[in-house]
């Protein structure tokens, strides 16, 4: 059967992204997140969090301007090394195609239904069941995209692996049948694909397609003829994935 997945990718400095739980279940699905979009802008909901996320936090917190903080009810603190938002300055960063820095506020309570009307993405991560479903039945009652830990059936998205490369963004899907093998995919992919010359390579295929002169056609031919040499054969790879 083929994957009828439809892959996106998101910018989640203009999404505002929901994370119902701060143990292990949430520091793992926030690291994935923060690694691949560490400009996300998220909200976590938990009546705690976990050793292992607040360290998280404290490591993602002193990278460029990247902050967390704790809301309680309307009293706000800063974590160290954080500042409060200037929300005003947010604004005209996405008005203007800026790309915000990243932020993550943890708001230390039990979730609440309505939690999810201000949010566009919303991620499950609790180990309790009767939580996570709570959250998934907000999330279709306001309409949004809902990721449920552990539990596909009720997801709307899913998290997959992911190949990272300067610019270059690959994610891997295998729509639940093999985990195990996504991840070796991806490994195998990341062994492939040079740390620093992949980043180099693309940096001078865009200078080159930048100074190309003539129609859409004859600068498509022209990148073609550039980068089929870029395609090896696949008999050179065959041991690859073993």
């Amino acid at each position: 059967m083929n994957n009828p997945l439809y892959p996106i990718f998101l910018r989640l400095d203009n999404l505002r992204l929901l994370v119902v739980g701060a143990g292990e279940v949430g520091e793992e699905k926030l690291r994935f997140i923060l690694k691949s979009s560490p400009n996300a802008q998220v909200t976590i909901v938990a009546p705690w969090m976990g050793d292992e996320l607040r360290a998280l936090l404290d490591s993602y917190n002193i990278v460029g301007d990247n902050r967390w903080q704790i809301v309680n009810n309307v009293e706000e603190q800063t974590c160290p090394h954080g500042e409060s938002g200037n929300n005003e300055g947010e604004r005209k960063d996405v008005e203007s195609g800026q790309q915000r820095a990243g932020s993550v506020t943890f708001h230390p309570r039990t979730f609440l239904a309505t939690d999810v009307a201000d949010h566009d993405l919303i991620v499950a991560a609790t180990n309790l069941e009767t939580v996570n479903h709570a959250v998934h039945r907000a999330a279709k009652k306001y309409g949004r995209l809902v990721n449920v830990a552990d539990t596909p059936d009720l997801c709307d998205f899913y998290l997959g692996s992911i190949v990272t490369r300067g610019p270059l963004k690959v994610a891997i899907s295998t729509n639940g049948q093999s985990p195990t093998f996504a991840k070796r995919f991806r490994q195998w992919l990341e062994s492939s694909l040079p740390a620093a010359e992949t980043p180099q390579l693309l940096d001078n295929l865009k200078i080159f397609r930048d100074r190309l002169k003539g129609d859409f056609g004859a600068k498509v031919s022209a990148l073609n003829e550039l980068t089929k040499g870029l395609l090896a054969d696949p008999a050179d790879h065959k041991d690859g994935l073993k």
